[in-house]
């Protein structure tokens, strides 16, 4: 299937983008607390209309795209690899298929660019940047969704956080409050991520090199 360009950014997209959209990111080895949480508020922010950026990574990423498609919603993957490249992690293949066709999967790489460490890293821009506001559900240091909350600050997008009991996901999280992200709970994330999703707000539109 030949990829379309989006008019800005340079993004190649299979699929469609909707909106708005926040952005749901995390660690790959979720509790299961976590990873519950992630797939229950993207349905419920699905059902509001409100679609779900992430990563198609395992763990948080998954539980996030599943819950939205649950919530008969759109979702947006964002590839660390070329839209012609083999689908990054394989076992994501058929979720991959599934949200071309309930929503979009972009890449700000050529089609024909393999997966590697720097790519996996740079996709944490646009996950943002396509984003209203980003929740890190829960994330270790370092973590790949923190890369994703610092680019979100860099361009005035909300970023939250929230807070669990075990001592193993305390720094990360207290590494985003420390730099100003807004903690919420597993009864107010959702509410909380709709009304940024819908409320207008400024967004720094800055240049981004790989």
């Amino acid at each position: 299937m030949q990829a379309e360009q989006l008019e800005w950014g340079g993004l190649a997209m299979r699929g469609s983008i909707p909106t708005p959209l926040v952005a749901i990111v995390g660690t790959r080895t979720p509790t299961t607390e976590a990873a519950e949480a992630a797939f229950a508020v993207a349905r419920v922010l699905a059902a509001a209309g409100v679609g779900v950026v992430s990563g198609l990574a395992l763990g948080i990423d998954a539980a996030a795209h599943r819950g939205c498609l649950a919530g008969g919603g759109r979702t947006v993957a964002v590839l660390g690899h070329g839209l012609a490249a083999p689908v990054y992690p394989p076992q994501h293949r058929e979720m991959a298929a599934i949200i071309a066709a309930h929503g979009a999967l972009v890449s700000p790489f050529e089609d024909e660019v393999p997966v590697g460490r720097n790519t996996l890293l740079a996709r944490n821009y646009w996950i943002a940047h396509l984003a209203r506001a980003v929740w890190v559900v829960q994330t270790g240091m370092p973590g790949g969704a923190l890369a994703a909350a610092a680019h979100a600050r860099r361009q005035n997008i909300p970023v939250l956080t929230t807070v669990w009991p075990e001592a193993h996901w305390t720094p990360g999280c207290q590494s985003l409050l420390q730099h100003g992200a807004e903690s919420v709970n597993l009864l107010t994330a959702a509410a909380r991520l709709e009304q940024l999703a819908t409320q207008k707000q400024p967004k720094a539109q800055g240049a981004f090199t790989l």
